[in-house]
């Protein structure tokens, strides 16, 4: 995974500290030319919020991108004329962190979140839905009427194993999401509930992230409760009300675009490949 850095140009980056609590409105739009005070490599979200606050903090800084477009993982593509998510298509609402920045950039009226009825998922063997009770796909209850309809008779019979394994297995410190999940649960719902949430979510494979890193506390729930349904369970009753994720009406890309406005607007810039 790319990583996105800031490096100063000159000794004027040095001393910034970290930008304002509140966003001033964006000034007018400055003609992208050099000098630039600071240089930011990468221009995927990181990349565009760390610009920003360079900016905010009164520097003009410049965003280097190697692919055609800026937004990493939050990519868009047309369809027939529409343009849809080609990436992560919904942001985790814990901390609040993307909403206040979506409120910073005139984006909290198109904040939606998933309709009640639900969410599915397609597979190659057709549609199912999402467990209602569970974390990243990860179900709270595997003989849920939901769940057993996603991952079968079969693959609810093998995450009900997960009762019965001790805590330790697949919750050693830095195991990934894809490992904990496959070794307590099962293939099953690991390829049918978790992948497809996590590439919604994070445009990233269960295997190639830190169960801790995405679902903080989970490891410690699962080796309290004895099980990853129970850790799932515990979780979900310490969440605050409300959904887990949320969107933007048009489609997560809008964040990409609203933050590439604003670093222009403030004099920054970006250039990609």
């Amino acid at each position: 995974m790319r990583k996105d850095a800031a490096t100063n140009d000159d000794d004027r980056a040095a001393g910034t500290g970290s930008a304002p609590g509140g966003a001033d409105p964006a000034p007018a739009a400055v003609p992208p030319a050099g000098p630039w005070d600071a240089v930011v490599v990468g221009g995927g979200v990181a990349g565009l919020v760390a610009a920003r606050e360079l900016a905010l903090a009164g520097l003009r800084p410049l965003v280097l991108e190697a692919w055609s477009s800026v937004g990493g993982v939050v990519g868009r593509h047309e369809v027939d004329g529409l343009a849809l998510d080609a990436g992560a298509e919904s942001f985790a609402t814990r901390g609040g962190v993307v909403a206040a920045l979506a409120d910073e950039l005139g984006l909290a009226d198109r904040v939606v979140t998933p309709e009640r009825h639900g969410a599915w998922v397609r597979l190659p063997s057709g549609a199912g839905p999402l467990p209602r009770t569970g974390l990243l796909g990860i179900p709270a209850d595997p003989w849920a009427a939901d769940v057993r309809r996603t991952i079968g008779l079969a693959g609810s019979l093998r995450a009900a194993l997960d009762r019965l394994l001790p805590a330790r297995v697949g919750t050693a410190d830095g195991t990934t999401l894809g490992a904990l999940v496959r070794a307590r649960s099962g293939r099953r719902v690991l390829d049918r509930l978790v992948r497809p949430v996590v590439a919604g979510v994070h445009a990233a494979e269960p295997d190639d992230v830190a169960a801790d890193a995405v679902a903080p506390g989970l490891l410690a729930a699962v080796r309290r409760e004895g099980s990853l349904a129970r850790g799932v369970t515990a979780l979900r009753a310490l969440a605050p009300a409300g959904s887990a994720v949320a969107g933007f009406r048009g489609g997560l890309h809008v964040l990409v675009d609203a933050l590439a406005a604003d670093l222009a607007a403030r004099g920054g810039a970006d250039r990609t490949a």
